[in-house]
């Protein structure tokens, strides 16, 4: 996936939690979001199998890789600070 295309649908993700504050508080939105994204991911990564092998790699995998962009994130907002 082209990392412009990645970013401009995360930015539409953050453009509708944006809208959303207005009528709901923040912490409550982020954690709605991350339940949405878990659900969606959950979804996703077994896809019709039962094999724990299978859910396991999938939850460190994307546990993984939520760290990462969080911590990317993270730098790049105290940078610009």
């Amino acid at each position: 996936m082209q990392e412009e295309v990645f970013h401009e649908v995360a930015d539409e993700f953050i453009n509708l939690a944006n809208q959303l504050s207005e009528d709901w508080a923040v912490p409550m939105l982020s954690a709605a979001f991350m339940y949405a994204a878990a659900r969606y991911n959950a979804f996703n990564a077994v896809d019709g199998t039962d094999d724990n092998d299978t859910r396991s790699r999938a939850v460190n995998f994307l546990c993984d890789q939520y760290r990462k962009m969080l911590e990317e994130n993270l730098a790049e907002l105290a940078a610009s600070h």
